[in-house]
């Protein structure tokens, strides 16, 4: 029997529905208040805006903890190449060089081994390339001379003109029985089809997607591959700031050039990249590479740059980056040039700058006036009075967007890589980032 709903039960109805929602709310606050303080990740800033959040905005901002909040990753950890240690399934061996450096870059160079497992190596030949036609030009180039494996990982892999032009590529060195893997990350490539892909799969090259979004993990789609590298033939390497895709033509649409960056490193230091991405292959597939004796195999010396990689990421020590960075900062003497196109540093790297130019050090930031993201721009703006106030130059492009992220210390260190300047690549994306200790100067 169905009781009407009159007017004298629809406040006890409501009541009652409020009641339950109150105590919903509390108790999922106290719940995620409790996961948040065991947790202790972050700074005691963004603990308590997640606190406050869970109680001022009931069920949406539990939610949007354990969309963007939370992060519960790991995984196998590579067998780290420590000084005198040899890589498992080769006979290479990492030998640390950080007697051959500077002095003051020392503790620079030894707090990066300590985080990454990396050692700083030295024999290396680089080449540095700018703009997207160089730049591919180079990579399209190596390709096309490759004889045994193409190893390709980046972000971003779009369906586009230059998409295109590099499946086309892949597939024609696939056919002459070349190993072809292409690693690009689930989010950054989602426009990825199975019409662009299959030629390819026929050609039989591999094709993985890092991180894949399952309603197992929702939390997992802030965790993202932003690196951006390629390994041919296990003794040439590209790293650097450039996806495969045409983004740049469309801002020249808009008389802006969009302005990247690319090192191309041979030597020892290659099968030190190549270890980062079989681990990042083998974490995605389950399956080991194959080749990794050519992949690893033991570059002899090419030339006179020693080269650090410095691969970081949620499964990393953390901050590692941030440290890393802070460490150059404090070693500036004379100049610390900084570009990137999303300008959010933490408080302590902000404090740092200050501090550099106190002591006498130049420093000088290039960001673009106008980025893709204008969020980010609003919140990139928010700091420049208080460095402004504190020394610190910053310029501003008005006819390019800066995608470039690199850093320069007193032009004799280089950190080129993936990494932004913001919290994502700081805490979240897994990047790789090379730090170029060089003889030859690449910047004035």
């Amino acid at each position: 029997m169905r009781f009407p709903l009159t007017q004298d039960l629809i406040p006890e109805v409501m009541n009652s529905f409020w009641s339950v929602f109150n105590q919903l709310s509390i108790g999922l606050g106290l719940v995620f208040t409790l996961l948040v303080l065991s947790r202790r990740k972050g700074s005691p800033a963004t603990t308590w805006s997640w606190i406050l959040s869970f109680f001022l905005l009931p069920i949406f901002g539990p939610l949007l903890y354990s969309l963007v909040g939370y992060s519960d990753f790991k995984r196998r950890k590579r067998p780290k190449p420590e000084p005198q240690r040899k890589l498992p399934e080769t006979g290479f061996l990492m030998r640390s060089t950080l007697g051959e450096l500077e002095p003051r870059f020392l503790p620079v160079s030894q707090l990066a081994e300590n985080l990454s497992g990396f050692p700083p190596v030295g024999g290396n030949r680089l080449q540095f390339f700018e703009g997207q036609e160089t730049i591919y030009q180079a990579l399209s180039q190596a390709i096309e001379g490759a004889k045994k494996s193409i190893f390709l990982e980046y972000y971003i892999f779009r369906p586009d003109a230059v998409g295109v032009h590099f499946r086309d590529l892949l597939i024609q060195k696939a056919q002459q029985g070349l190993e072809v893997k292409i690693l690009v990350d689930q989010v950054g490539s989602f426009s990825l089809n199975t019409k662009f892909l299959q030629p390819l799969l026929d050609s039989g090259a591999q094709v993985a997607f890092f991180g894949a979004l399952t309603l197992k993990r929702p939390w997992g789609f802030q965790l993202r591959n932003h690196r951006k590298l390629a390994l041919i033939d296990g003794v040439q390497a590209f790293t650097g700031s450039q996806n495969i895709c045409s983004d740049f033509r469309a801002w020249r649409l808009l008389k802006l050039d969009w302005i990247d960056n690319q090192v191309l490193i041979e030597g020892p230091s290659v099968s030190q990249l190549a270890t980062v991405f079989c681990e990042d292959w083998e974490f995605t597939t389950g399956h080991k590479v194959k080749s990794v004796e050519d992949a690893l195999i033991a570059n002899s010396q090419v030339g006179q740059s020693v080269v650090q990689f410095l691969p970081t990421g949620p499964d990393e020590p953390s901050h590692a980056f941030e440290k890393i960075l802070m460490a150059l900062i404090h070693a500036a003497q004379h100049r610390i040039t900084l570009l990137s196109p999303y300008f959010i540093p933490t408080e302590s790297i902000a404090i740092s700058l200050e501090a550099a130019v106190r002591r006498g050090v130049q420093v000088e930031i290039l960001v673009p006036r106008k980025s893709d993201l204008w969020l980010v721009d609003a919140a990139s703006k928010s700091w420049y009075w208080n460095l402004l106030q504190g020394g610190v130059s910053i310029w501003e492009t008005t006819e390019s967007f800066i995608h470039a992220k690199q850093v320069t210390i007193d032009s004799e260190v280089a950190m080129i890589g993936s990494a932004n300047m913001d919290e994502r690549s700081f805490r979240l994306n897994f990047e790789c980032t090379t730090l170029s200790l060089v003889n030859q100067r690449w910047f004035p």
